[in-house]
């Protein structure tokens, strides 16, 4: 009953659980992997930095557009926003696919079109990216064939109660790691700003990589909670003990709401407290709950056996035996209807 409870307070406060013993498990966590980008980062990117080649023998804002178009990623996304999304003209991209935690590519005029980070297209080196990454900017690179079409440095903004959840969770003596597929200037600079030390930070994951992380902490004794928000988050929320999807509700991300198993419905790191501040609650009602049953249970055995001689229930009234033995655990149960969700 109080599980049951506890699912209903949940949903109420923007945690839907996919099923009740992760309600139980999740006070046993003892490391916290989050994604970067759209998790401890709102998501919200805006290009701060371009470079876009001359005498391509195209017009690129036509062709980057076309290119990024089906892309749901927040950079993708930015990367259009700051070319005024699709222009009117002649490209014409053929076999467009994306490719998972690296970008999107597809077929231009007989040579590979391909956008992404500096690492993925091979230009770190290049003269114009180069800045761009040494200022920590997330780098979003569009080549032709061998060639630099346009470059795109970007930044985003730390959630602002990320520096006061990672406190929290350090309070409850849980670690925290953080993963990214971006370029590690990018991701070390978010690292260093929220104070996780290096040693727990990974750049330049590909969805494979977060996956083999998880199971490395698992395989150390580790109880895992990851934390993600889009597609490229799917393997690793899978892998996790505890997969959090934080729903941002933009429609990137229901690879990963299927394969986690709380979805935070409020796009805010404080669900992590609020669900490890539910877990802890819900422990201490079941543990009480099974105390007044081993008290009971002990009382009326013994009752029933005649060890208090002078002690008797009247017929009439042993029905009520089964009424105090439940409400007090009823009761209990209910007070979670008052549980306030972590600040």
């Amino acid at each position: 009953m109080v599980i049951l409870i506890a699912g209903g307070v949940g949903a109420k406060l923007g945690l839907v659980f996919k099923a009740a013993t992760t309600i139980e498990q999740a006070r046993n966590v003892t490391h916290v992997v989050l994604d970067k980008t759209g998790t401890v980062t709102l998501g919200k990117l805006s290009v701060v930095s371009r470079f876009v080649e001359d005498d391509l023998g195209f017009e690129p804002s036509s062709v980057i557009a076309e290119l990024v178009a089906s892309s749901r990623h927040p950079v993708a996304r930015a990367v259009a926003a700051d070319i005024n999304g699709p222009q009117a003209g002649e490209p014409t991209i053929d076999e467009v696919e994306m490719v998972t935690g690296k970008g999107v590519q597809g077929s231009f005029r007989g040579k590979l079109l391909r956008g992404g980070s500096a690492q993925w297209v091979g230009m770190q080196t290049h003269r114009a990216v180069q800045p761009m990454l040494a200022q920590g900017l997330t780098t979003f690179c569009v080549i032709h064939g061998m060639r630099l079409v346009a470059a795109f440095g970007l930044s985003d903004t730390l959630r602002p109660e990320a520096h006061s959840v990672l406190q929290a969770l350090a309070a409850r003596n849980i670690r925290v790691s953080l993963l990214s597929g971006d370029h590690p200037t990018a991701v070390s600079s978010v690292a260093t700003d929220l104070g996780i030390p290096p040693e727990r930070v990974r750049a330049s994951c590909l969805p494979a990589d977060k996956q083999a992380y998880v199971k490395e902490l698992t395989a150390q004794g580790e109880t895992v909670l990851f934390c993600g928000d889009g597609t490229n988050d799917a393997v690793a929320l899978a892998q996790a003990a505890i997969g959090v999807h934080l729903h941002t509700g933009d429609g990137a991300g229901v690879a990963a709401s299927s394969a986690a198993d709380v979805v935070l419905t409020h796009p805010s790191l404080s669900g992590l407290l609020t669900l490890l501040a539910l877990s802890d609650a819900v422990t201490r009602r079941i543990a009480a709950n099974f105390v007044w049953s081993a008290v009971y249970n002990l009382f009326a055995i013994l009752l029933a056996a005649g060890a208090f001689v002078r002690a008797r229930v009247p017929p009439a009234y042993a029905g009520l035996g089964e009424v105090v033995s439940v409400l007090p655990v009823v009761l209990v149960a209910l007070q979670l209807k008052w549980f306030k969700a972590s600040a």
